[in-house]
C-alpha cells in the first residue's frame, strides 16, 4: 500500500428494529452507487448478533479528498438524507494503518458461521508500542486456522482512537486467538470495547483504483 487508505467507519443504529429490511434495502442501493465514483476502493458492511440494531460499515477510499468530494455531491446528500430517516450514524474518519490476510486464505475453516469482530481501542500516552503490538497479534493471527482478514485504522476524530475489523470462521478461532501472548500484550496497552458482528454486503479486498483524468 503505497499510501494509507483513507477508511470511512459508520456505525447505523436503527431507529426503529423493524426498519431493518428497509434500511438494508436502502444502503444496498446506495453502496452500488458508490462502488462507480473514483476513489472508491471497497466496503465491508456487518450487523451486530448480539445488538441487532446496529450495523458497522468500514469504507475504503484511496484519498480523503475522493470521498469529500463524493460527500459533496447532491446524491450523496440525498441518500444521506433517506438514511437520517430510519437510522442514527455516527462517523469515524480514520486512516488505514495494517491490512493482515491469512496465510492461506483458500485454507479457512468454513464449518462456522462467519464471524467479524470490530475492536474499538483508546490508546493513551505513545501510539507506536500499541500499533507494533497490533502488528504482531496479527502476523501470530495470520496463521492460525480460522482466520481471514483484519484491518486497522487510525481515528482522526477520536485522540488515541483505533477500531480493528477482524475475520474469523467462528468464534472457535476468535477465542483461540484471544488466548495467545501476543494478544495479552495488546491487551496490556489498550482494552477494547468488542463487537461481534456477521458479514451483510461488500468485499473487503481492495477493487481496482478508478481512472483519473
Amino acid at each position: 500500500m503505497s499510501a494509507p487508505l483513507f477508511t470511512v467507519i459508520n456505525t447505523f443504529t436503527l431507529k426503529n428494529p423493524a426498519d431493518a429490511e428497509e434500511f438494508e434495502r436502502r444502503f444496498l442501493d446506495h453502496v452500488q452507487w458508490m462502488r462507480r465514483q473514483e476513489g472508491f476502493q471497497a466496503h465491508q458492511a456487518v450487523r451486530a448478533t448480539e445488538e441487532s440494531a446496529v450495523y458497522v460499515n468500514l469504507g475504503w477510499w484511496t484519498t480523503p479528498q475522493d470521498f469529500q468530494r463524493v460527500l459533496a455531491s447532491e446524491t450523496f446528500q440525498a441518500h444521506a438524507k433517506e438514511f437520517h430517516q430510519v437510522v442514527d450514524v455516527e462517523a469515524d474518519p480514520s486512516l488505514s494503518v495494517l491490512r493482515v490476510d491469512a496465510a492461506d486464505a483458500a485454507a479457512v475453516a468454513a464449518g462456522e458461521r462467519p464471524l467479524v469482530v470490530i475492536e474499538r481501542f483508546t490508546v493513551t500516552g505513545d501510539t507506536e508500542p500499541f500499533e507494533a503490538a497490533y502488528r504482531a497479534y496479527a502476523e501470530v493471527a495470520a496463521g492460525a486456522d480460522g482466520f481471514g482478514h483484519t484491518d486497522l485504522a487510525k481515528s482522526l476524530k477520536r485522540p488515541g482512537g483505533y477500531t480493528a475489523a477482524t475475520r474469523w470462521s467462528g468464534e472457535a478461532a476468535r477465542e483461540s486467538a484471544r488466548a495467545t501472548p501476543e494478544y495479552a500484550a495488546l491487551l496490556a496497552l489498550a482494552t477494547p470495547v468488542a463487537l461481534a458482528t456477521a458479514p451483510v454486503a461488500g468485499n473487503r479486498a481492495p477493487a481496482e483504483p478508478a481512472r483519473r483524468g
